[in-house]
């Protein structure tokens, strides 16, 4: 972004996580601002309205004290909104907002600042205003009207105070105040809905979110913490601390999956892990429990059935593969 100050002798650019000044005459750099932590996005002039009100009740001379508070103000990806003293270019106050700051405007007065951010939403901040004092013309005519000039105390509402908390609750905005200007904000984003054996995952609980999967009877989500419980690490102890210290009752759930599901190529990559994992830590188990004996032989007899069905194939690959290459060779491909 780049901005011409209303002087004309100045010019701000902003680029990368840095923001420079410029002297437009003789093109030197005057100052540069380092404050953000990523890419400024925009940046802006204004002028304070207090030094505006005091510019107006002195006419001419006003000029000087209206130029005496400029400030600049930058938005960067870092979700901060930064304000220096063009006098001094110092950092003065900085905002910080829950998203990246794409784009930002305010009043010419500074009153208001509108930041509109990454994930869809519009803030909207508004400046306190400080009370005016009196002009000694206005206070003298106060005295002459049999007030004695006195002014009606007013406390100044403050974060210390639980009236601050409430204030404009009860306050309507007119037709004149809306006009047609329309505040689009983001809808809140629901939160997913974690299933239990998700939950135990989230904080390592690798059995009972085995165990978790397997009370819902869906083999798709048992094998899925199974594969998620394979990959987890990368060494294997995961999946080992879940299939450890299990009954022969307990693991029959797991055979049967494996039984039904270890020759078949979508799932094969996940199985056949799972199996040497259970033969691993249970094989001292083999010839002692009926039920894991049961599962057992069928698991074997599983696999037979499937390297056999492999080696039918591959004899057959080798009686066609001698017809294909003499077709191609005759129809010369």
């Amino acid at each position: 972004d780049v901005l011409l100050l209303p002087s004309g002798a100045m010019a701000v650019t902003c680029g990368a996580a840095k923001c420079r000044l410029w002297d437009v005459l003789s093109g030197k750099l005057l100052a540069s601002l380092d404050n953000h932590q990523k890419t400024v996005t925009s940046v802006r002039h204004v002028v304070l309205e207090d030094a505006r009100r005091e510019a107006e009740a002195e006419g001419e001379g006003g000029a000087r004290s209206w130029r005496a508070g400029p400030r600049l103000l930058t938005g960067s990806v870092d979700g901060h909104v930064k304000v220096y003293e063009l006098d001094t270019f110092e950092l003065v106050h900085a905002t910080k907002y829950p998203s990246p700051v794409l784009s930002f405007d305010c009043t010419p007065g500074a009153t208001q600042l509108a930041v509109g951010m990454a994930s869809g939403m519009l803030a909207v901040r508004s400046r306190p205003r400080k009370r005016r004092q009196d002009h000694p013309a206005s206070a003298a005519a106060g005295a002459e009207g049999g007030n004695g000039g006195r002014q009606r105390w007013r406390s100044m509402l403050t974060a210390s105070s639980y009236r601050y908390f409430l204030r404009g609750q009860n306050h309507k905005l007119t037709e004149e105040q809306l006009g047609d200007v329309t505040i689009a904000v983001a809808p809140k984003q629901k939160r997913a809905n974690l299933k239990p054996f998700d939950k135990a995952m989230k904080k390592f609980r690798f059995r009972e979110a085995l165990d978790q999967s397997l009370q819902t009877r869906d083999p798709g989500v048992v094998l899925a913490v199974l594969e998620q419980l394979c990959a987890q690490g990368g060494d294997g102890q995961a999946l080992q601390a879940a299939l450890s210290q299990r009954t022969a009752s307990g693991l029959q759930p797991i055979m049967k999956i494996l039984c039904k599901y270890v020759a078949d190529p979508r799932t094969m990559k996940v199985s056949v892990p799972i199996a040497h994992a259970v033969f691993d830590l249970y094989s001292q188990v083999v010839g002692i429990s009926n039920e894991f004996d049961t599962k057992v032989m069928q698991l074997h007899e599983r696999v037979q059935s499937e390297v056999k069905a492999q080696e039918e194939l591959a004899k057959l690959q080798g009686l066609l593969e001698p017809l294909l290459h003499a077709q191609y060779a005759q129809s010369g491909l």
